[in-house]
C-alpha cells in the first residue's frame, strides 16, 4: 500500500494523475470537464479547487481521516516508554587489566524520535470528535 501512495504523490507533483484534462491530452477521454461543476478538472482542481466538493465537505472528510491517524500514532507513540540511554562502566584495555577510577559512562543512547524521553507533552487535534480542541483553533463566524 506505501508503495501506491508514493507513486500518487510522484504524479500528483509532476501533474501525471489520471485528471480529466490529462486524459484528454492523452486522447483518452474527450471532455476535460469535473463532473461536479463542470470546470476544468486538472489535478490542482481534484486536491483542493473543486468549489462543489469543498461545500460538501469532502475535503474535511479527507482532512479528519489524515488528521485522525496522524494523531492515533502520536498518541500511541505517547503511551510507549522508550528509554533514551542506559549507563554502564566500560573500558578496554590492551594486552592486560586496568582499573577504572571513574563513574560511568553512557552507552547504547538512542531516540526513536524528537519527542521520545519527553512527559510533559499533549496530543490535540481539531477533530469532530475529540472534546477538546487545540487553543490556537477557534471557530469564528
Amino acid at each position: 500500500m506505501a508503495a501506491l501512495r508514493i507513486s500518487f504523490l510522484i504524479r500528483s507533483v509532476y501533474d501525471l494523475v489520471p485528471s480529466n484534462a490529462n486524459l484528454v491530452r492523452w486522447g483518452k477521454k474527450d471532455d476535460p470537464t469535473c463532473p461536479l461543476c463542470q470546470r476544468r478538472q486538472t489535478t490542482e482542481h481534484i486536491l483542493s479547487s473543486c468549489k462543489v466538493a469543498l461545500s460538501q465537505g469532502r475535503y474535511t472528510w479527507t482532512h479528519n481521516r489524515v488528521l485522525q491517524e496522524l494523531a492515533s500514532v502520536i498518541s500511541t507513540a505517547k503511551g510507549e516508554n522508550h528509554p533514551s540511554s542506559t549507563s554502564s562502566t566500560v573500558f578496554t584495555t590492551k594486552g592486560g587489566v586496568k582499573k577504572w577510577h571513574g563513574g560511568s559512562i553512557t552507552i547504547n543512547t538512542y531516540r526513536k524520535g524528537l519527542l521520545d524521553g519527553c512527559d510533559d507533552w499533549v496530543v490535540s487535534a481539531d477533530l469532530p470528535e475529540w472534546e477538546r480542541h487545540p487553543d490556537v483553533i477557534r471557530k469564528t463566524a
